[in-house]
C-alpha cells in the first residue's frame, strides 16, 4: 500500500479502474455461474425424476395389464373348455406313451427353431390333441404376443401342464417335478384362491428357462363352481427392461433397473452386460434406500456404470412385488452443461478484463492529462506567476469547471496582492494617527480634561480628531454641571432627612391605632361567623324536614294508587263471581233436564238421575258460595273506598304541612344568606384593616429608610464633589498639553 501511494495518478487511476472492473466482472460471473449451476443441477434431478416416474408408470401398467389379462382369461369359458379338452384328448392319443409322443411332435420334432416352436399350429397327425391345438392355440398365441409374455400355460388340477404356447421343457410335465419353482408356487396358490384372484411369484431361477422368470396364475372354475385348472403366464426380464426404458433418452450414460428388499436385482441392467437379473447389488447409498423402500435422490455416488453418478430411488406399489426402481445417470453427462458454462464464463471474464484494461487506460489518460496541466498551472500560481496559460477552460466536464475556477482564483490572487500593497501604505498613516491619539488618551487618563489635539490629521482621520476634541469639551461642561449639582444634592438631602424622620414618628403612631381597630373588627367578625354557621345548620334541618314531608306525600300517593288498583281488582272479581253464578244456574237447569230425561228412561236411567241430582246440589252450593263471595267483595270495596278517602285527606294535610315548612325554610335560608353576606363583608373589612396596618408598618419602615438614604445621599454628594475636584477643567492658568502645540504631522490617505 505505501508503494501504491507513491505511484503517479496516470498509473494509479488505470490500475484502480482495472481492479474494480475485474472484481465486478469476477463477482458477477461467479454469481451467475453459481445460479446457473444450481438451476442446472435442479433441472437434471427433475428430469431424472420424470424419467424414473415414466419408467415406473410403464412397469406398473405392464404388471397391471398382465394381472388383468390373466384374470380375464381365467374367467372365459373357452379357457375352461380348453383345459378340459386338452386333459381329455391326451388320453385319447393312440400311442403307447401319449406324453412322449406329444413332446416329440410339438417340441423335439417341431420343424421350427427352439425359440420359434409357437409357430407350429397344426402338426398334421390327425390326433384329437392336434384338433384341440388348432382350435385354441391361435387365441393364446395372440394374447402372448400382444402382452409380451414369455410363455402361457394351462394346468390341470392335478398339476399337469397340458398346454403351453412356447413348447419349452416344461411342456406336458408335472408341477411336482419342480416343487420349488415359481410356476409351482403360483399353481399352489391359485388352487386355493377365489375366482378373480391372481397369484404372483417374483423373478427367480427357472430350470426350463435360460433366464430368470416370474409367474402369474389364476384359478379356472367350471360351471358347477369346482376348480377346473389353472392358467399361468411367464414374465421375462426383457419385457421388464423394455417397460423401464420406454421413456429414456438412450445411450450408456443411464442405467435403470429394479431391486427387491433383499438387495437382489429383479431385472438386468438396461445397459447391456453390466449385471444379470438376481445379482446381489453392492451396498451403495441408492441400493440401501431401495432395500429400505425409501424414495430419494443421491448425488456423487458410486454406480453400476463404473462412474460417479446421480441416482433416483422410487419404491413401486405393485401387488406381489416388493420392488424399488433405481435410475442412475452418469454425473459427467448430467452436468456437462455446467462444464461448458464454466469454460464460457472463464473466457468471457478474460475477454472482459482485456477490454477493461484498454478502456480504463484510455479513460484514465483522458482524465490524468488535464489534471497534469492543471498541476503545472497551480505551481505557477504558487510562484506568483500570473501570466501562465491555463488549459481546459472550454471543457464541459468537472475538469473544465476546475480550470475555470483556477482562472478565477488567479485573478483574485492578483487583486489580493495589489490590495496588500495599498494596505501597507495605509497602515503607515494609521500608525501616526494612533500615536497622537495614544498621547492624548494618556493625558486624559491622568485627569487632564484640557488635552485637546491641535495638529490636524490627514484624510478621513480628521473627523476622528474633531470628534475627540468635541467630546472633551462636552466632558468638561458636564463635569462643571456635576460639581454644581453635587452641592445642590447635599443641601436637599439634609432637608429630606429631617422630613423623613418626622414622618416616621407619625407613621408609628398611626400603626398602633390601626392595630387596635383591627383587633376589634376581628372579634366582631368571629361572632357574626358563628351566627352564620348556626343559621346554616338550621337551614339544613328545615331542608331535611321538607324532604321527609315530600317523601311522605309520595308514600300517600302510592297508597292511593294501590287502593284504586285493589278497588279495580274487586270489580273484576265481582264480574267473575257473576259469571260463576250464571254457570251454576245453567248447570242447575241442565241437571234438571237430565233428571227429567232419566225419569222418562225408566229403570235404565236411574243411575243417571242420581248423578243429575248430585250435579244440581253441587251447582246450588256453587251459587251460594258465589253469593257469599260477592257480599264480601262488596264490603271490601266499601272499605277500600273509605281508605282511599282517608288517605286523600292525609295527603292534603301533608301538602299543607309541606307548604308551611317550605315557607319557614325559605325564611331561614334568607336569614342564613344575610348573615353569611354580613360575615363576608366583615371579613373583607378585617382583611382591609390588616392590609392597612401592614402598609402603615411598611410606611414607617420606609420613612426610616428614607431618612437613612438622605444621610447616605449627603455623604455621597460630598464624595462626588471631592472626586470631581481631581480633574483639571482648564481656565486662565491651564497649561497646554505637552506635544500638542507644535506643528502636527500630516497624514495622507
Amino acid at each position: 500500500m505505501p508503494r501504491l501511494t507513491k505511484l503517479p495518478l496516470k498509473l494509479k487511476l488505470p490500475l484502480i479502474m482495472v481492479a474494480l472492473t475485474g472484481v465486478f466482472l469476477v463477482t458477477v460471473s461467479v454469481l451467475v455461474y453459481s445460479m446457473a449451476e444450481h438451476s442446472i443441477r435442479e433441472n437434471a434431478f427433475a428430469a431424472q425424476e420424470i424419467e424414473a416416474k415414466s419408467g415406473a408408470q410403464a412397469l406398473a401398467f405392464l404388471i397391471k395389464a398382465a394381472r388383468s389379462d390373466v384374470s380375464s382369461l381365467a374367467g372365459q369359458p373357452a379357457v375352461f373348455r380348453a383345459i378340459s379338452n386338452f386333459e381329455r384328448v391326451i388320453g385319447m392319443v393312440e400311442e403307447e406313451d401319449p406324453i412322449a409322443y406329444l413332446k416329440q411332435t410339438y417340441a423335439a420334432g417341431n420343424p421350427n427353431p427352439a425359440d420359434q416352436r409357437e409357430e407350429l399350429t397344426d402338426a398334421g397327425d390327425g390326433s384329437y390333441y392336434n384338433q384341440s391345438h388348432v382350435t385354441y392355440h391361435p387365441t393364446f398365441l395372440q394374447s402372448l404376443r400382444l402382452n409380451g409374455y414369455q410363455d402361457l400355460y394351462l394346468i390341470t388340477p392335478k398339476g399337469q401342464v397340458v398346454y403351453s404356447v412356447k413348447k419349452q421343457g416344461d411342456f406336458l410335465t408335472g408341477i411336482e417335478e419342480s416343487p420349488g419353482s415359481g410356476l409351482a408356487q403360483v399353481f399352489q396358490t391359485a388352487l386355493e384362491a377365489e375366482a378373480g384372484s391372481v397369484a404372483v411369484a417374483d423373478f427367480a431361477a427357472y430350470s426350463h428357462s435360460a433366464d430368470a422368470a416370474a409367474f402369474m396364475a389364476a384359478p379356472v372354475f367350471a360351471k358347477n363352481g369346482k376348480i377346473a385348472g389353472v392358467i399361468a403366464i411367464q414374465l421375462g426380464s426383457a419385457g421388464i427392461v423394455k417397460a423401464l426404458t420406454s421413456n429414456l433418452s438412450g445411450g450408456t450414460h443411464q442405467n435403470i433397473y429394479v431391486v427387491s428388499s433383499d438387495g437382489l436385482a429383479r431385472s438386468p441392467s438396461s445397459v447391456g452386460g453390466l449385471f444379470p437379473v438376481l445379482q446381489q447389488m453392492p451396498n451403495t447409498p441408492q441400493i440401501q434406500a431401495a432395500k429400505a423402500r425409501e424414495a430419494g435422490q443421491f448425488a456423487g455416488v458410486a454406480s453400476s456404470l463404473g462412474e460417479r453418478a446421480i441416482a433416483q430411488v422410487m419404491p413401486l406399489d405393485l401387488p406381489g412385488f416388493d420392488w424399488s426402481l433405481v435410475l442412475e445417470t452418469d454425473e459427467h453427462t448430467a452436468f456437462a452443461v455446467v462444464e461448458r458454462i464454466r469454460m464460457i464464463a472463464a473466457a468471457m471474464i478474460g475477454a472482459a478484463l482485456l477490454a477493461a484494461v484498454g478502456v480504463s487506460w484510455l479513460a484514465a489518460r483522458s482524465v490524468t492529462r488535464p489534471i497534469h496541466a492543471l498541476r503545472e498551472a497551480t505551481n505557477a500560481l504558487a510562484d506568483a506567476d500570473y501570466d501562465t496559460g491555463i488549459q481546459g477552460l472550454a471543457r464541459g466536464d468537472e475538469l473544465g469547471d476546475l480550470a475555470r475556477s483556477l482562472d478565477t482564483f488567479r485573478g483574485k490572487l492578483k487583486e489580493a496582492d495589489e490590495a496588500a500593497a495599498r494596505e501597507v501604505e495605509a497602515a503607515r498613516h494609521t500608525a501616526a494617527v494612533v500615536e497622537s491619539m495614544s498621547a492624548a488618551l494618556s493625558e486624559l487618563q491622568r485627569g487632564n480634561l484640557a488635552c485637546d489635539i491641535q495638529a490636524p490629521f490627514d484624510g478621513h482621520y480628521e473627523t476622528l480628531r474633531e470628534n475627540f476634541n468635541r467630546s472633551l469639551e462636552r466632558l468638561r461642561g458636564s463635569m462643571a454641571e456635576v460639581v454644581g449639582a453635587a452641592g445642590n444634592v447635599g443641601r436637599f438631602s439634609e432637608e429630606q432627612r429631617g422630613a423623613a424622620t418626622e414622618m416616621a414618628h407619625r407613621t408609628e403612631s398611626q400603626a398602633a391605632t390601626l392595630e387596635e381597630t383591627a383587633g376589634a373588627i376581628r372579634e366582631l367578625t368571629g361572632g357574626i361567623r358563628d351566627t352564620a354557621d348556626r343559621a346554616g345548620r338550621m337551614d339544613e334541618t328545615m331542608r331535611g324536614a321538607r324532604s321527609e314531608a315530600e317523601q311522605s306525600t309520595d308514600v300517600v300517593t302510592s297508597a292511593v294508587e294501590a287502593m284504586d288498583q285493589i278497588q279495580q281488582a274487586s270489580a273484576e272479581i265481582s264480574k267473575i263471581i257473576n259469571m260463576i253464578d250464571d254457570i251454576a244456574f245453567q248447570t242447575n237447569l241442565l241437571a234438571l233436564n237430565a233428571g227429567v230425561e232419566a225419569a222418562r228412561a225408566g229403570p235404565a236411567g236411574a243411575g243417571f238421575a242420581v248423578v243429575a241430582s248430585e250435579v244440581r246440589a253441587l251447582a246450588q252450593r256453587a251459587s251460594n258460595a258465589a253469593g257469599q263471595i260477592k257480599g264480601l267483595t262488596s264490603a271490601s270495596e266499601e272499605h277500600v273506598a273509605n281508605g282511599v278517602a282517608m288517605v286523600g285527606r292525609a295527603g292534603d294535610a301533608l301538602t299543607s304541612i309541606i307548604e308551611q315548612v317550605s315557607a319557614v325554610s325559605g325564611l331561614v335560608t334568607e336569614i342564613a344568606d344575610g348573615v353569611r353576606a354580613q360575615s363576608r363583608g366583615l371579613e373583607k373589612i378585617d382583611g382591609a384593616m390588616h392590609q392597612l396596618d401592614s402598609m402603615t408598618q411598611q410606611n414607617a419602615a420606609m420613612s426610616e429608610e428614607a431618612a437613612a438614604a438622605s444621610q447616605l445621599l449627603q455623604n455621597e454628594s460630598q464624595s462626588l464633589t471631592d472626586i470631581v475636584g481631581r480633574f483639571d477643567l482648564g481656565g486662565a492658568g491651564a497649561a497646554p498639553v505637552h506635544g500638542f502645540q507644535g506643528e502636527p504631522h500630516r497624514l495622507t490617505a
